[in-house]
């Protein structure tokens, strides 16, 4: 029987009266087919320190102890959700209370194994696996979300997904409900030391700490970028894409990262500024893109991509149907809000509000963040057709604005504010899938011309290409 690993999840070891905890949390069941009121089998192996959790009896019935799958009613599903919650003296051989255990997920079928093991992590090693073979590109997402960027690139078809990090378990539970074949890494980046080979890497890392919307401390106290880095030169990408705030590419955190890839990836394009206006979104988004490469050959043929030559459409192009009921708001009540601020020296006060209510017939309005239901002057909201309400876009709404694939779900047991949350922090499809298809591009023209080319390109100086197309040396 041949299992598939397709996640693993690092936390640290509490205790339940006294004695080391297995707890196994909803994603980790969920992912292996572990489903309440069904009986589990647990081994410990203390000569291998493993303890090994599945759903179907053991051959060798010896030092085998067998729990009830618990569960917990979700809130916003009303749906029970599988939990494993067990302790005891025969986990403490293999589990210490506040080390961190690694705990690795296999499915084959309706069949689910659980590995539980103290985290194995070497600074400057990194284990790695080959994923399935596959004629698409395999694309290893670092700070992946609730997979949405991830999610574009598969839509166009040329890219399988192969690996993701991301350490919210919410949103890696979205991520694996739409990507899940894919081995997915659930805990923080510098804990990660099991990475899937890849050929693109798409790396997003947290805007918060660079956009004027967060706190601006430049990953000082995180520096998430070893981790990162760590992940990149085990993976053995051939093209490296990263999207983010533009003050990103102007930190420290994004120096140094290069520093460390310069020798690996010497090629290198962007940052790229570019506006999701300009692409045809309705919402605006202003983003940086850029792109790594290992191989000139690839550098050469990668063109940046250009803003169509389009229509704008209509905010009602977007909008549920005429007969969707809304919740509308007072909008007297939000000006008197806003006005009231004004005596109170609030700076809110001064924010142009030219955008923030917009009628069906716009075709541009502000950013849509990640806190859009903060009712803020710096939102953009649906105006009533007799200006005397508001109303905030729905998600189907925002689906089409972002042109979201149709096949991506949300998990009923997610919240609506963290749908709303998820769409506000993740990307522009249009823009995503404009560089996904260029990048794509580039693999299928170095294949073509391969056969007609011979010979090794022994030119590993080190070139840049900015916006303008302008081709630069890179001193470092």
């Amino acid at each position: 029987m041949k299992n598939k690993l397709i996640l693993q999840k690092v936390y640290t070891v509490s205790s339940k009266r006294g004695k080391p905890r297995l707890w196994l949390q909803h994603i980790v069941n969920e992912t292996a087919n572990f489903k309440p009121g069904t009986t589990l089998y647990i081994h410990v192996d203390e000569y291998n320190k493993t303890i090994t959790v599945q759903n179907c009896p053991y051959d060798n019935g010896d030092n085998v102890h067998e729990v009830s799958v618990s569960s917990r009613v979700n809130r916003v599903s009303g749906q029970p959700r599988p939990l494993v919650d067990a302790s005891g003296e025969k986990f403490s051989t293999v589990l210490c209370i506040q080390d961190k255990i690694e705990i690795s997920v296999y499915r084959n079928g309706d069949y689910g194994q659980v590995i539980v093991r103290p985290l194995r992590f070497r600074l400057f090693e990194t284990e790695t696996f080959e994923s399935p073979a596959d004629e698409r590109l395999r694309l290893i997402s670092i700070c992946a979300g609730s997979g949405l960027g991830s999610s574009l690139f598969v839509d166009t078809s040329y890219y399988t997904a192969t690996m993701e990090v991301e350490i919210e378990e919410d949103s890696a539970s979205v991520l694996k409900h739409n990507l899940p074949y894919s081995f997915l890494i659930n805990s923080d980046l510098r804990d990660v030391n099991l990475v899937a080979k890849g050929d693109v890497a798409f790396v997003t890392l947290d805007c918060s700490e660079f956009s004027s919307l967060g706190d601006l401390d430049q990953g000082y106290f995180d520096n998430l970028i070893l981790g990162t880095y760590k992940i990149l030169k085990a993976a053995e990408p051939r093209v490296i894409f990263y999207e983010n705030v533009p003050q990103f590419y102007q930190s420290s955190t994004y120096y140094d990262l290069q520093q460390l890839l310069s020798h690996d990836f010497p090629y290198h394009v962007g940052p790229i500024r570019l506006e999701s206006h300009a692409f045809g979104s309705i919402a605006r988004r202003d983003r940086s893109y850029a792109v790594s490469f290992r191989d000139k050959e690839d550098f050469d043929l990668f063109r940046i991509p250009k803003p169509p030559a389009i229509r704008h459409k209509r905010l009602k192009e977007f909008l549920d149907p005429a007969s969707t009921v809304h919740v509308w708001k007072s909008l007297d009540k939000w000006m008197n809000s806003f006005k009231s601020k004004a005596e109170k020296n609030n700076s809110w006060s001064e924010r142009n509000i030219e955008k923030t209510f917009v009628s069906e017939e716009a075709t541009e309005f502000q950013c849509i963040p990640r806190r859009y239901r903060s009712q803020s002057a710096s939102n953009s909201y649906v105006l009533s057709k007799d200006q005397k309400s508001w109303r905030f876009l729905t998600v189907s709404e925002l689906r089409r604005i972002f042109s979201i694939p149709e096949w991506f779900e949300f998990p009923s047991h997610i919240p609506l504010y963290r749908i709303y949350e998820m769409i506000g922090q993740s990307v522009c499809g249009r823009v995503i899938k404009s560089f996904a298809n260029e990048i794509a591009s580039v693999f299928f023209r170095r294949h073509a011309l391969e056969g007609s080319k011979q010979g090794l390109n022994n030119d590993y100086m080190k070139l840049s290409l900015d916006q303008t197309g302008q081709i630069g040396f890179v001193i470092s």
